[in-house]
């Protein structure tokens, strides 16, 4: 069996200046909740989506902005997942830094957690985990970092603080925001800096390595990635999406809208697990699953069908002709 495990980067992003305590609120409602005038296409309708096809998923959130927002909107997400039987993991973006009033490191600031020493990223983790359990989370045991900028010191901050798994090395990010440091690309988990590394999956096509995401995969892609690493005898094949994954975000000017072909991918995939679990299950780091290092499996990276490229390209040109939301 090939475990799989659909992680939902979980987080909104401030869009204005928050002058007063519910100024956060439209953000929360379009990130979280993917709020179209259509209905809600968020972090919700995942989950439930999941649900009807009995598939589980890893909600890695984001626990910095409560220091700049207050704990009621880390509190409704944390609740929103643990009642829908799924895993509430650790995501951090450092860019709240600079909206916090009273900043976890004054004078500090920085895009990715790379940016930091190691004894401020122990901190910043430590900040993280405390929200978290303040807001009924559990133990935490994985975590990925923002714009998957982590770089060796994110995994010995982690290791300090307890956390068994980190994911967030990303091979298709290694050339700008992914700082991790492997002696060879890793395609399965395995020891680093004193946790283990789950990688973000991926595959070749005919110009580049692209990462396993429904906004950047056409259906047909991920099924046949999932196929061959099943071929292949892997362990794990990380998949991530967002809570806004779903919906093309709007703006100050602009609604959201639903993104119908994501939305058609998301679905498509669901149906795809449900209809092989002779093959897949998924799975969540709160089962603290156990990776065998001496496995005997194919270590060589996925080479997607040309064919099946030139399919999510077409795709992709349809979702830019629809243009942004309106």
């Amino acid at each position: 069996m090939l475990r799989v495990f659909i992680t939902i980067d979980t987080e909104f992003w401030p869009r204005k200046e928050y002058r007063v305590a519910d100024d956060y609120i439209d953000d929360f409602q379009r990130d979280i909740h993917g709020r179209t005038p259509e209905g809600d296409f968020g972090l919700t309708f995942q989950l439930e989506m999941l649900r009807r096809f009995d598939l589980r998923a890893v909600c890695l959130v984001e626990a910095l902005h409560p220091y700049a927002v207050g704990h009621e909107p880390l509190k409704e997400i944390v609740e929103l997942v643990l009642d829908g039987g799924h895993d509430v993991q650790l995501h951090l973006h450092t860019e709240w830094l600079n909206w916090m009033s009273k900043s976890l490191l004054p004078g500090r600031s920085g895009q990715n957690m790379h940016d930091f020493s190691l004894d401020e990223q122990s901190l910043l983790i430590a900040s993280g985990l405390a929200a978290m359990k303040e807001c009924g989370a559990g133990r935490i045991c994985a975590f990925r970092a923002g714009n998957y900028g982590a770089d060796n010191q994110t995994l010995q901050a982690l290791a300090q603080n307890d956390i068994l798994y980190d994911t967030s090395h990303n091979t298709a990010y290694l050339d700008s925001t992914c700082r991790i440091q492997t002696e060879e690309v890793p395609l399965q988990p395995g020891r680093l800096d004193g946790v283990l590394e789950v990688p973000i999956s991926f595959f070749r096509d005919f110009r580049k390595c692209r990462h396993a995401q429904f906004q950047a995969c056409s259906s047909s892609e991920l099924e046949y990635a999932l196929l061959e690493a099943w071929k292949k005898g892997w362990e794990s094949f990380v998949i991530v999406s967002h809570s806004f994954e779903l919906i093309r975000r709007g703006d100050a000017n602009r609604p959201s809208r639903p993104d119908p072909i994501v939305l058609r991918r998301f679905e498509r995939f669901c149906h795809f697990l449900s209809e092989n679990r002779d093959k897949f299950e998924t799975c969540t780091f709160a089962d603290l699953p156990k990776f065998n290092d001496s496995r005997d499996s194919d270590s060589t990276p996925i080479r997607m069908k040309p064919f099946y490229t030139c399919g999510r390209i077409f795709e992709q040109l349809r979702r830019r002709m629809m243009g942004p939301a309106k």
